[in-house]
């Protein structure tokens, strides 16, 4: 089936020539003909499935044939970020058609949006906390409304617009067509759908599933080896770009700036940035300037970013929606993708709660304890080489370990001290062993002879002394193997004095020899001796 067998318009259909719009997506091809008839209407589908194609061309047909005097439609959206793409979207189709629209979100300049809505415009989208701040000051005329749009009406639930949703719907004539799509249908959402629609038409495309065209791995790891396993990810597998989701805005600057030390180009989008920067970020992720942007949640609903290779889930998303989500920016329309979960042992009941999603396919891998950025990463072999050796203790082992340590009775902290010292010893004497020289057969066939040489040896000092002095002298100069001195032929003939002897004893193991008068007296003590 191709658009032009929906009898738009021509200007219409050179703006969908223009953005290379050929053939309908499953759900644009469900949901289109019904609301071109002036059906309300409830569309589930996966994202990345063409949502905003399905509710955007229609809708712009019909305001092409109404008196457009007025805001015709109201798009409500829960990121900046989709607004914007959505608000890109019908500037780029109803180009010729010369339709209007204005974005009225946080982050951007207030009087700019004031300006504009005075101004008059076909279509607004917009987030609901800056459109209700704007509805204060400007008192946007609704009364000519046609079509409301709840898109991604389960994130608005959960990011806490319900109320806010309740208060802009009562603004607008009961008189319109609403229209509400979703990637899931929360019990909430389908109370309000009933509320405030009539007799909607239901279009649902493989609702609250992942994508078969993305592979899914998770791996069980600890927290300090996340950047090597992004690190060898990067350098194993062939990709373009990748979007890292952490689940905190601090977390997620940490991570970019972690990156960026590792040598990784990387931007970061999240609540707290800018819009200007995040335009930015977002902009150079999409030209390709930067492969790796880190996001939060805010990045993972209806952004559509062409190429997008790999998904990493930094840290495990609260909720199985959410990880449908995000694993959804990858494997878009005809194109394979690879989404990757880390997982520590903390966010074990968590990921149960993704693994339980029916139909689904997870390959869950085990990272080695030894695994960090001096190991190589290998996609093919998923660790089994290193998870098959025998030095990695396993979950049996680990359960009798425990139980021993049950059954053994507990010691006092003194005799826990002392056995601590005991194998400190051991350990300081086992090292020891280690460095001191193996002796060869020769070395242990002249050890008898280099004994009785030195026997031999302090005999002859032995002779040359007095008893008295040798005590003395032994007392004061410790034995230092490391540092032995020459030894020196003395005069057998003369006997000196026990404390000329000492003074001699303590010149010679001095560093600086000695000033003043005695070191003059010193200095004719070897005169004496001749």
């Amino acid at each position: 089936m191709k658009f032009n067998e929906f009898n738009l318009s021509e200007s219409l259909q050179a703006g969908l020539r223009d953005v290379k719009f050929e053939e309908p997506t499953p759900i644009q091809q469900q949901a289109i003909p019904p609301l071109l008839e002036g059906k309300d209407l409830i569309g589930v589908a996966q994202t990345g499935t063409g949502k905003t194609g399905a509710f955007v061309i229609p809708i712009m047909e019909k305001v092409l044939q109404s008196n457009r005097d007025g805001v015709k439609a109201l798009i409500l959206s829960p990121t900046r970020e989709l607004a914007s793409q959505i608000d890109e979207q019908i500037f780029a189709i109803g180009y010729h058609a010369g339709i209007s629209s204005a974005t009225v979100i946080g982050g951007s300049d207030f009087s700019v949006q004031a300006k504009a809505l005075k101004a008059g415009v076909d279509m607004i989208v917009a987030t609901p906390g800056r459109l209700i701040d704007q509805h204060k000051v400007v008192s946007i005329d609704f009364s000519k409304l046609e079509f409301l749009v709840l898109d991604e009406a389960d994130r608005m639930l959960d990011m806490g617009f319900l109320p806010d949703m309740k208060k802009i719907i009562s603004w607008l004539p009961e008189n319109r067509q609403t229209l509400l799509f979703s990637a899931t249908m929360p019990d909430e959402i389908q109370r309000l759908s009933s509320s405030i629609m009539k007799n909607p038409v239901k279009v649902e495309t493989e609702r609250s599933r992942p994508a078969q065209s993305v592979e899914q791995r998770a791996y069980t790891l600890k927290s300090n080896q996340k950047i090597p396993l992004v690190k060898g990810i990067f350098r194993e597998l062939e990709w373009e770009s990748c979007i890292i989701f952490t689940s905190t805005k601090k977390g997620t600057d940490e991570l970019q700036r972690l990156l960026k030390k590792e040598g990784i180009k990387a931007e970061s989008i999240h609540g707290d940035r800018t819009q200007d920067e995040r335009n930015k970020a977002l902009a150079a992720f999409k030209n390709g300037q930067v492969p790796v942007i880190v996001a939060t949640d805010v990045l993972a609903r209806g952004i559509d970013i062409k190429g997008v290779s790999i998904i990493v889930n930094y840290d495990v998303p609260n909720n199985s929606d959410d990880y449908i989500h995000r694993i959804g920016r990858t494997g878009r329309y005809d194109k394979s993708g690879i989404a990757i979960t880390f997982v520590t042992r903390r966010d074990s009941r968590t990921f149960q709660t993704i693994l339980d999603i029916k139909g689904n396919t997870i390959k869950s891998v085990e990272v080695p304890d030894k695994f960090n950025h001096h190991n190589e990463f290998s996609w093919k072999n998923d660790f089994s080489e290193a998870e098959s050796r025998s030095d990695k203790p396993g979950p049996d082992k680990s359960v009798k370990e425990k139980q021993k340590d049950v059954q053994k009775p507990e010691k006092s902290s003194a005799v826990t001290n002392v056995s601590e010292k005991k194998k400190g010893k051991k350990k300081d004497q086992d090292r020891r062993q280690k460095t001191k020289p193996v002796k060869t057969n020769q070395d242990q066939q002249a050890a008898p002879a280099q004994k009785q040489q030195n026997n031999q040896q302090n005999l002859a000092r032995s002779e040359q002394s007095q008893p008295r002095h040798q005590q003395k002298q032994h007392k004061k100069t410790p034995d230092k193997p490391e540092k032995k001195e020459p030894q020196k032929v003395e005069k057998p003939n003369i006997i000196l004095p026990p404390v000329i002897d000492q003074a001699i004893e303590r010149n010679k193991r001095a560093r600086k020899p000695a000033k003043g008068l005695w070191g003059l007296i010193k200095s004719f003590i070897p005169k004496l001796k001749k």
